[in-house]
């Protein structure tokens, strides 16, 4: 469950729960997005010079890094509609808060939700791949780069997830 992924402590909840809105979406965006598009990349161009290199297991590799291309893909598409469409219906649905912010807002999380729970299923069929995120003896610094990235985005998606599911998304509702 998602609530029980975070890492962070209860004061940088606590923060966030308090902090405006704009604020937490900017945080969101900024860090979180950021991150996140950094650490697809990374880990995309380190899944195929694994596959290309040949450091292990060629079907094994490029199971991995077509599913690494998989989540990424799924993942980016979900956080530009976050930034384009729902974010700015967050901080001004239809205007000042038109009549149809309490219809509209109920469904727009749950699909919000139900893709985050979409990309954390994604991400344990990578971890399930990859033997959970630990390279295998013998492995060149390739592939255990691949491993450290693959940790990075995890932590960072657990934090993520967390922020938007547990505190943008109940204040919005």
């Amino acid at each position: 469950m998602i609530e029980n992924l975070w890492t962070h402590g209860d004061h940088a909840i606590e923060v966030w729960k308090a902090a405006a809105l704009p604020d937490l979406i900017t945080h969101i965006v900024e860090h979180y997005h950021l991150e996140a598009r950094v650490e697809m990349a990374r880990m995309e161009n380190l899944a195929e010079e694994v596959v290309l290199l040949g450091d292990g297991e060629p079907s094994g590799q490029m199971a991995v890094r077509d599913e690494i291309a998989r989540f990424c893909k799924e993942f980016r598409a979900h956080m530009t509609m976050e930034e384009r469409s729902l974010f700015p219906y967050f901080l001004d649905p239809g205007g000042s808060r038109a009549a149809g912010h309490a219809v509209l807002m109920p469904p727009l999380v749950k699909l919000l939700e139900d893709e985050h729970l979409a990309e954390t299923g994604l991400f344990r069929r990578l971890r399930s791949l990859t033997a959970d995120a630990i390279p295998p003896a013998g492995a060149r610094n390739l592939r255990t780069r691949l491993e450290r990235s693959f940790k990075a985005m995890e932590k960072s998606l657990q934090g993520h997830l967390f922020l938007e599911t547990q505190v943008l998304f109940r204040r919005v509702l």
